[in-house]
């Protein structure tokens, strides 16, 4: 799976797998090009979103799912809002927020800004750790560049080393600009960060001098690289306690596509090498379909395994190693296979394998 994200190269890639728990959706495993997330906004909605589209889930509106992602159970409520599709994800637990964050001056060296131009620093997380920077105005967010040397000596090693900067009011119903960039994951940019947006209002709740129920702020994120998202946040907060956090948007389809894979890659290994495919060799039988999606939440993929008639691993660790060698080891060329990604923003893939041998990969493309 890994090695799909990193060849797609978006900043998250996420694989849809046999639920675990009949009560939930499936399950869900989120990948950056350089290593897996224990949870993300974003495409947590973009998943939901795509699963509804694809008419993986039971239609009706609202639809409620909930996906089992290393966090743990997230519920996503999908519902169509001028026609197209709105998702918001609610997430319980304890939001992070730890001590011990840059100072100004150093933030602003990392940011390449002005000390000046830094109005607080602070850490906080919720499956994914940041360090949040107000800046003083929507000009200094879009001039803010990662000086890469700064970045290593001040946060490489730090408790949240992903950079969520922006401008704007943090108040109750705040709007705000912002900007989100995470070299430790290898994404220079991010177009649209719901983990961020949840740990944001969540920590904003959490402060003794807010005494409310219901604490909002509005996201308006990735302008700056063409890809405008629109995020709302909602932290719930009960005797003084945040019991809840929700992030939602809009998700478009976009995309799709085709490309043809030669069947050496494919071909059983030589005798005395290892087979890529083991217990799950017997997954790649069936047929999958893949999606892209992209809009106000996208930015990321999903590869979908079928969960209706296909053999799967018995045990769930080798489900990732029957992923990974569907894409990238041999596999039986008298068996019918495809494999799909969805891939919300950018472009669908699915690989299929006829009887005669003859390899297809179909790459699906619209415009939002």
């Amino acid at each position: 799976m890994q090695k799909i994200a990193r060849e797609f190269n978006f900043g998250e890639t996420t694989f849809v797998l046999p639920k675990n728990d009949p009560a939930n959706t499936c399950r869900v495993r989120i990948f950056t090009p350089r290593a897996e997330l224990d949870f993300a906004g974003h495409p947590t909605v973009g998943t939901a979103c795509a699963l509804v589209m694809k008419q993986h889930v039971r239609l009706s509106d609202p639809i409620r799912l909930i996906l089992e992602e290393n966090i743990g159970p997230v519920t996503v409520d999908v519902a169509r809002r001028n026609e197209g599709f709105h998702g918001t994800l609610t997430l319980s637990g304890k939001i992070d927020a730890p001590t011990g964050a840059p100072s100004p001056t150093d933030l602003a060296a990392v940011l390449s800004i002005e000390p000046a131009e830094v109005t607080q620093v602070f850490f906080a997380g919720v499956g994914v750790p940041f360090c949040f920077a107000q800046l003083s105005s929507n000009e200094v967010v879009d001039r803010a560049a990662i000086n890469r040397a700064a970045w290593a000596a001040t946060l490489a090693r730090a408790w949240g080393p992903h950079v969520f900067f922006f401008a704007g009011n943090l108040r109750d119903g705040g709007k705000l600009y912002a900007r989100m960039c995470a070299p430790a994951l290898g994404v220079e940019e991010d177009p649209a960060t719901g983990s961020a947006c949840a740990a944001l209002v969540g920590a904003m709740a959490s402060k003794p001098d807010f005494c409310g129920t219901a604490y909002r702020l509005s996201i308006q994120q990735g302008v700056s690289m063409g890809r405008r998202s629109d995020i709302e946040a909602e932290a719930r907060k009960r005797d003084g306690v945040v019991t809840s956090v929700s992030v939602g948007g809009a998700t478009t389809y976009i995309a799709s596509g085709e490309i043809d894979v030669p069947s050496l890659a494919l071909e059983r290994p030589r005798r005395g090498h290892q087979p890529a495919i083991s217990a799950g060799e017997n997954m790649l039988r069936n047929l999958f379909s893949a999606t892209i999606l992209a809009g106000l939440l996208a930015g990321s993929a999903m590869a979908q395994a079928p969960d209706a008639g296909c053999a799967l691993p018995s045990e769930p660790k080798g489900i990732p190693a029957a992923l990974d060698a569907a894409i990238t080891g041999p596999a039986d060329k008298d068996r019918a296979c495809m494999k799909p990604l969805l891939i919300p923003e950018a472009r669908m893939m699915v690989v299929s394998l006829g009887a005669d041998g003859a390899p297809t990969y179909t790459l699906q493309t619209l415009d939002a």
